[in-house]
């Protein structure tokens, strides 16, 4: 565990108030808190998910309301919220993965022997012509 002078401390907290967080992130600021990060996310309370290159502020409160479950567990053991971000964002490409695997049966997806034989009659028909 980290420890932190009482300036540091003062920081952190003045950080936390100064950039109005809402109650939502109580639980989040807590946990990262006992593993030794007491600084918040960077960002400001207006940042968007959306803007080209969202910050972590906007990331993790998009994980707050929408997938908390997931958050928690991205926040396990994490020491920054750097770590946290990258787990999330490891889970999300994973998660999207699976879904468009699902997505598509595995009947419509070729496999060599199917593309091999497609490009032979091809090639087939465009020499008999």
């Amino acid at each position: 565990m980290k420890t932190y002078s009482r300036e540091a401390w003062t920081d952190a907290q003045d950080a936390w108030d100064d950039g109005e967080f809402s109650d939502e992130w109580r639980e989040a600021r807590h946990t990262m808190a006992m593993q030794g990060c007491i600084f918040p996310p960077s960002g400001i309370r207006w940042d968007s998910w959306e803007d080209d290159a969202p910050s972590q502020r906007a990331v993790l409160i998009r994980a707050i309301r929408e997938s908390p479950d997931l958050l928690r567990q991205s926040m396990k053991g994490a020491s920054s919220w750097s770590v946290v971000i990258e787990r999330l964002m490891r889970r999300r490409d994973a998660w999207r993965a699976e879904m468009r695997a699902e997505e598509q049966p595995d009947d419509d997806r070729w496999n060599d022997r199917d593309a091999t034989l497609t490009l032979k009659k091809i090639l087939d028909r465009v020499a008999a012509s």
